[in-house]
This record gives C-alpha cells, sequence and structure tokens, in this order.
C-alpha cells in the first residue's frame, strides 16, 4: 500500500474517532478470511504502529458481524455487562464500554468495517454517530478498493480444502474434473 493510500485511510479513522468523541478507532480490511488492521486512531491521534497491520480471523467481534452482514452496529452494554467485541478487547486489552461499526463498501461490494469505541464521557453512540460513521464507511470503502488493501475475498487454503472434500464426497465426478484442473494450475507454478 502506497504511503497515499495509508495516509488516506488514516484520516478517514481519525475522522471518525473525531467526529464521534471515541476513544479507539480502526479501519478494518478484509482480506480472504481474515481482517486486517489498515489504520487506527486514538482521541484524534495516530494509532500505535504495532496495531496496523494485525491479522484478525473473520469470524472474531463486531467488525467481523458488520463485514458478513453489511449492516452497522452500535452496542453499549447494560451496567456490569461486556460488549461481547472480542477483536476490541484484543486491541484494547480489556472490553470496549460502547461499540459503532459500520462496513466499508466499494461498488455495493464489502470489503472492511470502520469501527470506533468507548464514547468520552460514557455512554452510548448517537442516531448522529452511526450516520457519520456509515457515511466515513463509504469513503473508507473507496480507499481500501483502490489502495488495493481489499481483496477480492479470496478463499483460504483451509477452505478451499474443506470445499474441495465436500465436492469429492457429494459430486465424484466434478471433483475429479476439478482436481484435474487444479492440479493442472499447480504444476504451472
Amino acid at each position: 500500500m502506497t504511503v497515499r493510500a495509508r495516509e488516506t485511510l488514516q484520516a478517514v479513522v481519525s475522522s471518525a474517532v473525531d467526529a464521534t468523541g471515541a476513544a479507539q478507532g480502526w479501519l478494518f480490511a478484509l482480506d480472504g478470511g481474515e481482517l486486517v488492521v489498515a489504520a487506527a486512531a486514538s482521541g484524534g491521534q495516530v494509532g500505535t504502529p504495532d496495531v496496523v497491520d494485525r491479522r484478525f480471523p473473520v469470524g472474531t467481534g463486531t467488525a467481523s458481524f458488520v463485514v458478513q452482514s453489511g449492516q452497522p452496529v452500535a452496542l453499549q452494554p447494560g451496567a456490569g455487562g461486556s460488549s461481547g467485541d472480542e477483536l476490541g478487547a484484543q486491541l484494547l486489552g480489556r472490553q470496549p464500554l460502547a461499540v459503532l461499526a459500520t462496513p466499508a463498501l466499494a461498488d455495493d461490494r464489502v470489503v472492511g468495517a470502520l469501527q470506533v469505541v468507548d464514547k468520552f464521557g460514557g455512554g452510548a453512540f448517537s442516531f448522529d454517530d452511526v450516520e457519520i460513521v456509515g457515511l466515513l464507511g463509504g469513503i473508507a470503502g473507496a480507499a481500501l478498493s483502490e489502495s488495493g488493501a481489499a481483496s477480492l475475498q479470496l478463499p483460504s487454503p483451509a477452505q478451499l480444502a474443506g470445499e474441495l472434500e465436500r465436492l469429492a464426497h457429494t459430486d465424484p465426478a466434478r471433483y475429479a474434473t476439478v482436481a484435474g484442473v487444479v492440479e493442472v494450475l499447480l504444476g504451472q507454478l
């Protein structure tokens, strides 16, 4: 990813954090079966370098739900409750108190998620916050798509192996054809 693309992604996350009064924010790029931290911000400041480029399996946390559903999420647990955001907890070292995440879209395709956590002064994120982060999610999606940070959502080798295994059991003739093509392709590498 170019320096200019990284700066654009960083500006989007910083804007989301500043506009909502969040303590932290991250932009996750979808890369196959993983979410990659493409940019991070903390209270209007640049996120720590060790957070950017960290990878998490899809299926972990609120950002994963947003990527899989294509729908925004705003959560605030009740007294003594947990947001249940495992990914945010891993990045923060504790459970976030409030979470707002929205899909990053490019051409109606989810390419990532923009997430902010822990509104300064406590409390939940407002409907205005959801709208602002949603608009910034559209910009983030376009920037991710242009930067090449978002993949075409290729399956992981383990996912491909699982699909081939299922195909071998359900349709052996079709499996033989697919396996032959894969063998030829791999032989050309």
